[in-house]
């Protein structure tokens, strides 16, 4: 297959996985949920931001991924890359939009890595894949939910007890309610960037790990571009879904945002790819059990999603890899 060729697939399936990705964006949810901007205004922030977080923050995370985790020897095992790379990029994308037609957040990352994972073993057996990276990166998966959960609740326990002893009357918390308001919209840009620059990974990581010799400034503006389009076409349903799993105001929705604003920013800066969605939801959750809310029915249905997000995607490669491979 001319080369030409088999490097605008690659680029139409990059744009393709980069708005199934930006469907499945739930940072704006607190937002929604505390009812501080409607979902028109939502989608311009969110626009914005995803564009400028691939372009100024996508860099690092890109190589990340696309360089250090598939450990195969292509010419020396007779394997097509092409026909590896594709498979991942449309594994990755068929389970995001599913994902999202279900109104459930999943992590593109590891869809992403489930593939990889799932290919390597095929193609290379144990050594297919390199384990220390995934080791590390999987402490970061591990410990960014429990941080988020630990410090929603700890946050909130501190804003209910400054609440009772401060603020005397409705006015005084209006007033309280509306400054957490303006701060919060300021975390969530900060969210968004840095969730842009860590999720274009997953859709030009690979790409760039195969053609290191692309314009990455360029691929990663039509990345931001892409992220852009699925949120506005299909990311209000993630959204609104996630918004109304509990309770929330402004100032609880500043506890649920602050750790994911916090973990995110500091991984991508440290180009570690991260789940987003999984901060978030433990924070949501962490903020129910501070404030004794009740919690919406699905949550169940999201951490059976996630779970059965790195299997899934294994298997979902090693099913299309062979059709695709054959192609070529």
């Amino acid at each position: 297959m001319d080369p030409a060729v088999i490097l605008t697939i690659f680029l139409i399936i990059s744009i393709l996985i980069a708005i199934a990705i930006g469907a499945n964006d739930e940072s704006f949810a607190p937002i929604y949920g505390s009812r501080i901007m409607n979902m028109k205004q939502i989608l311009i922030l969110a626009t914005i931001f995803a564009i400028l977080g691939a372009l100024l923050l996508g860099e690092g995370v890109a190589k990340s991924v696309g360089g250090d985790i598939l450990l195969i020897d292509y010419d020396l095992e007779g394997i097509e890359q092409n026909a590896v790379v594709l498979t991942i990029l449309i594994s990755t994308t068929i389970w995001l939009i599913l994902a999202s037609a279900l109104g459930l957040p999943i992590s593109t990352t590891h869809a992403t890595i489930g593939a990889i994972m799932g290919l390597g073993l095929l193609l290379g057996g144990g050594n297919g894949v390199d384990w220390g990276t995934i080791l590390g990166m999987s402490m970061w998966w591990l410990l960014s939910p429990i941080v988020g959960f630990t410090i929603t609740y700890l946050v909130v326990v501190i804003l209910n007890r400054h609440k009772i002893k401060h603020l005397n009357g409705f006015q005084d918390f209006e007033r309280s309610e509306n400054r957490y308001a303006l701060i919060i919209l300021v975390v969530i840009c900060i969210t968004a960037f840095s969730r842009a620059g860590n999720d274009c990974s997953n859709a030009v990581g690979i790409v760039f790990g195969v053609e290191g010799d692309l314009n990455l400034t360029a691929l990663l503006a039509v990345t931001g571009i892409s992220l852009a389009v699925g949120i506005v076409v299909l990311g209000r349903i993630v959204i609104k879904n996630l918004g109304r799993m509990t309770e929330l105001r402004p100032s609880t929705a500043f506890a649920a945002q602050v750790p994911t604003a916090a973990v995110m920013l500091i991984g991508t800066i440290q180009k570690i790819p991260l789940s987003g969605s999984h901060m978030l939801v433990a924070s949501l959750v962490g903020l129910a059990k501070a404030s004794n809310a009740p919690m919406e029915k699905g949550l169940s249905k999201i951490v059976a999603i996630w779970l059965l997000t790195f299997p899934m995607s294994a298997i979902l490669a090693i099913i299309i890899y062979f059709p695709i491979n054959a192609g070529f």
